[in-house]
């Protein structure tokens, strides 16, 4: 499998977890942020991840994620649509404030409310890993979809990355008080990576 990706790219950063836990090998085509030409030469579009699986081309670290490994997904019906609610919130709800923090002149206050709402949200991550180690008991695609941005509540800061969007992740969410998602944002960051 050969996946384009921008280096820290939290939606890259789910494939890679997916494929590490798979035992998926992956050749790696970094994509310079700002010129993502080789992104839409091969895919039509500017986003990533974008992988070649069998020859096919698939957008989008969900997608590419249920090709390598469906596995993630419960195999029971109600467990299944419990995970997919919650990829479907975790998409359209909690990323919205990234939205709002990122987006250039916003205005001060909309954006502190966004940030605050980010920070807030940890909050049902906290609850959601009561009694459980991952999201929903075993270890699933939700676990592997909200790893990447949750991560940034750690004290724990990479030098080479300077995407300011982890910055501002860093900055609204905290730690401070949520013990079990300390303790998941450990055994998530332990898996083995591609």
């Amino acid at each position: 499998m050969r996946v384009w990706q921008i280096p820290y790219s939290t939606n890259c950063e789910r494939v890679s977890i997916a494929a590490g836990v798979a035992g998926v090998p992956v050749d790696w085509v970094d994509v310079d942020a700002y010129d993502r030409t080789p992104v839409k030469e091969v895919s039509g579009q500017g986003r990533v991840p974008v992988a070649e699986l069998d020859g096919e081309i698939v957008v989008g670290s969900l997608a590419i994620i249920g090709r390598i490994a469906p596995e993630l997904w419960p195999s029971e019906l109600r467990p299944r649509a419990q995970v997919d609610v919650f990829l479907d919130w975790f998409e359209r709800v909690w990323m919205h404030p990234l939205g709002i923090l990122f987006s250039p002149g916003e205005d001060d206050e909309r954006r502190e409310r966004a940030g605050a709402r980010l920070g807030r949200s940890l909050d049902r991550f906290e609850d959601l890993l009561d009694g459980s180690d991952h999201l929903f008991g075993p270890l699933t695609v939700a676990d592997v979809a909200a790893y990447p941005f949750l991560k940034y509540a750690s004290d724990d800061e990479n030098p080479d990355d300077d995407y300011e969007i982890h910055h501002l992740m860093r900055r609204y969410q905290s730690l401070a008080g949520r013990p079990r998602v300390a303790a998941w944002i450990d055994r998530v960051s332990a898996l083995p990576h591609a």
